[in-house]
């Protein structure tokens, strides 16, 4: 063996725990959430207020201490809509006191036609919300439809997928647990 290639093999040697530690640090994205995008430095939550169907005004503070997985979505809107089962089932795998679900919808039809659509998909266990006026949509600059944020435990966004993915995946699944685990360490 040369000189050169065994001074190579420590230098990778001695690399291989920073780049596993690295590694630990960074989300894993890949497969059906390939397309979400993290940010450079986390986005604090607006603080504008959404509907519970109550009636009941509630903001992210309210859901602080918590990964919160953010999905904005329409009746109308054909992708959100084969979206909404597998958030559903994220929400049944991984809903806890560390993380939960919220569905926000923009129709301006209300509760009436949301409720209809929920209950024809089946969809029950996420927190549901309404954003009838946008205020958050556009605070949270969603320029189309289905957007998925994720916000940490501390309240601020750490990234999102604009479109659709398959949440009810071992890699969302992985991504999420990504967030819960560094909540947890933190």
């Amino acid at each position: 063996m040369s000189l050169t290639k065994a001074v190579l093999g420590v230098a990778v040697l001695a690399l291989l725990p920073f780049s596993q530690a690295l590694a630990e640090e960074t989300p894993p994205v890949s497969g059906s959430v390939q397309n979400f995008i993290v940010f450079d430095e986390p986005v604090p939550a607006p603080e504008e207020s959404f509907a519970a169907e109550d009636g009941q005004e509630w903001t992210f503070e309210d859901l602080r201490g918590q990964v919160v997985l953010v999905n904005f979505w329409a009746t109308w809107c054909g992708p959100c809509i084969r979206e909404l089962p597998s958030i559903e089932r994220l929400q049944a795998e991984l809903g806890s006191d560390a993380f939960t679900v919220a569905i926000v919808s923009q129709d301006r039809a209300g509760w009436p036609q949301i409720n209809k659509f929920l209950k024809r998909l089946e969809v029950t266990s996420p927190l549901s919300f309404l954003d009838q006026d946008l205020k958050l949509s556009r605070a949270m600059q969603v320029r189309g439809l289905p957007v998925t944020a994720i916000l940490d435990a501390e309240g601020n966004e750490v990234g999102r997928v604009a479109g659709a993915a398959e949440w009810d995946t071992p890699e969302a699944f992985d991504l999420v647990r990504f967030y819960i685990e560094q909540a947890a360490n933190s």
